[in-house]
Parts: C-alpha cells; structure tokens; sequence
C-alpha cells in the first residue's frame, strides 16, 4: 500500500510512520550504537463531545500559553513564551513524539486478539517505514520503548515530587508561579510518554502491529539524502541489536563509515505531502526538531571519540 493511501485511512484507523534518521552501524566496543529513528502517529480524530475533564483542561492550558506568545515583544509574558519554546525544543524528539499519541484513540488493548500472524486485520496497525534504510523496524521500536518506558515513568513520579517545593515562589503576586508550572507540566509530559509507551508494549506484544514498507518514502530517502544511501542487501551489516559478542561486534568501528543523517531538512516538505499530513499539523515543525536534535547527537559522539 502506498504511504499516501496509508495516511488517507488515518481517519478510520490508527497507522505509524517510522522516519529513520540515522542509519545502522557496528556495535562500537560492544555496545550497540543507536539507531535514531522519528516515529510520527496518526490516529483517528477525536469525538469533542466525549472528551474527558483531563482533555479540556490541557486544552485550556494550551490556549493560555498560546495568549502568551501574543503578547508584545518587550512584555515579560512574550518572553516567557519564547523560553519555553526553547525548552520545549530542548526535550528528546523520542518524548515529544510518544506523547503526542493518545491511546485512548486507538485500538483497545482487551480487544485485541494476540496473534503472530503478519497479514492486516482489523485490529491491527500498520507501521509503514522505507525497508532501503529500515530493515527491522519492529525490533527497533521494541528496543526504543524498553529504554523509554521506565525513564518516563521515573521523570513522572521525579517531577511531581518536585513541585510542592515551588511552592514559596508563588509570594510572588503578579507574576505567575512558572517553576511550579514548569515541574507540573514536566510530570505530565512524562505521564503522556510513558501511557504511550506502555500502550504500544502491550500491542507489539499482541502482535498488533505490522510493518508496512513503502517504496515512496524510499524513494524520498534516495532524493534527498546527504549522500547517496547504501543498500543493505550489498554490506550485510549485522542486526540492529546483535549480541556483543558477536563476530560484528569484535569488527569495531574501523569498518564503519563516519555517522551521517539519512536525511536533509529539504525532505519534510515532500515527506509531508507524500503521507498526505494535514497543513495544521506538527508534522513539520516535529521532523525538523528531530533532525536537528539527530545532527546535534551525532556531533556530540563524534567529538568524544
């Protein structure tokens, strides 16, 4: 199936789209290297007239840090906004994408038969990625959210605790508590992306994801990448997450070519219309974050080296 056909059907079902954003490499001293890859989820729309207490209040919430972001340049309130759009870019592409996913749209985890069979069901979810720089996107989303998972849910319970101890800052009248705010809302980002976590652990255990490859984001990855793509039928790397001991593992990194991003930030135009993503959506403003934060990683792993 196409990836644009894939994402028409997002108003009747949940789909995933993996965006690899660095390539696979040999294990470096035994350790596996990791594979920075953006998942983007699309989900059903939501039902305003079901929406919980919960829903309405980030709803609120968002508004008001909207309104600020209106205000005059010079105003505290307008300064404040753009410091926390900093932060906001700041924070793991890896966070802000799994809490933008609210299981409650998805499938139900009771309903959900578990089973190994890899055809498309009902209840199944398609996660489409391009197999020329993705060869094992099921393991790598398995990996990712046994890293995720409990640092989420360690930074929910870490901000929380926090947050009472803002309380003296609140003596100030007129300008708002924003450290209180801050570890609220740190708490709560953290809730999102472990729920989220926790959501997808318990359908790739059910065996409800499927992987969908998508010769049209492969052909975006070969316009676009920095550099011609290699194929890996032709090097045989070694599995994503092979074991440390293994014969690739002892090879090190001589072999292995400088780290590069898989993609340019020229892509996500294209990207964006070959899956058919609203104009109003993050999409854009998520894939560039993640880019950048990738060629910022990589930087930093090649300067230590």
């Amino acid at each position: 199936m196409r990836a644009t056909a894939v994402a028409r059907n997002a108003t009747r079902s949940m789909r995933i789209i993996a965006l690899p954003l660095t390539p696979h490499r040999n294990p470096i001293n035994g350790k596996p290297v990791e594979h920075l890859t953006y998942y983007h989820f699309i989900t059903p729309p939501e039902d305003t007239k079901t929406s919980s207490w919960p829903k309405w209040a980030v709803a609120k919430a968002s508004d008001l840090w909207a309104g600020l972001g209106k205000a005059p340049e010079s105003s505290w309130k307008r300064k404040a906004f753009l410091y926390g759009e900093r932060l906001v870019d700041r924070l793991d592409f890896e966070e802000l994408a799994l809490k933008s996913l609210d299981p409650s749209l998805g499938p139900k985890i009771s309903n959900i038969v578990p089973s190994s069979s890899k055809t498309e069901g009902p209840s199944t979810i398609p996660l489409v990625f391009p197999p020329s720089v993705s060869p094992a996107p099921i393991p790598h989303l398995h990996s990712l959210l046994e890293r995720r998972t409990p640092k989420h849910r360690k930074g929910f319970w870490m901000w929380l605790a926090i947050s009472p101890l803002t309380a003296p800052f609140a003596i100030i009248p007129i300008i708002p508590n924003f450290p209180f705010f801050f570890c609220i809302w740190r708490s709560w980002s953290h809730y999102r992306a472990y729920k989220a976590s926790e959501y997808l652990e318990g359908l790739l255990q059910r065996g409800a994801i499927i992987t969908q490859s998508s010769p049209e984001l492969d052909a975006i990855y070969a316009k676009y990448a920095p550099r011609p793509p290699k194929s890996f039928e032709s090097e045989k790397p070694p599995p994503p997450y092979a074991p440390s001991g293994s014969e690739h593992s002892e090879k090190g990194v001589d072999a292995d070519p400088a780290p590069t991003l898989l993609l340019t930030k020229e892509a996500v135009v294209e990207l964006q219309k070959a899956l058919d993503v609203p104009e109003d959506s993050t999409f854009a403003a998520d894939v560039y974050r993640a880019l950048e934060q990738a060629r910022l990683r990589l930087e930093g792993k090649t300067g230590a080296k």
